[in-house]
């Protein structure tokens, strides 16, 4: 068994995703996993804004698994499931007040 693989980066240069599929002749159906479940099965977006990021997300039926949480009033992070049943992590950097 091979892997294709490709790994895209983001015009400013500061963000890349590594994209892979297996070389396999036949495909194996399984269940979707949970957030800490071993293995590769997830993503991370980071977002300007976490309430639009989830109105677009929202429009193709991805809804957040749990709601949206506050991470030591750093970030602001929700977990979708998207296309084949992929984690989808959106996380909001807050800004800090001076």
């Amino acid at each position: 068994m091979g892997a294709d693989i490709a790994v895209l980066q983001t015009p400013d240069g500061n963000g890349r995703i590594e994209m892979f599929q297996y070389v396999h002749s036949d495909a194996i159906e399984a269940e979707p996993v949970q957030p800490n479940t071993i293995g590769m099965h997830r993503v991370c977006f980071a977002v300007d804004n976490i309430d639009a990021a989830l109105e677009a997300a929202a429009r193709h039926g991805c809804h957040p698994l749990r709601g949206v949480a506050t991470y030591e009033d750093v970030y602001k992070l929700t977990y979708l499931r998207g296309p084949s049943g992929i984690l989808v992590m959106f996380a909001e950097k807050l800004q800090k007040a001076d």
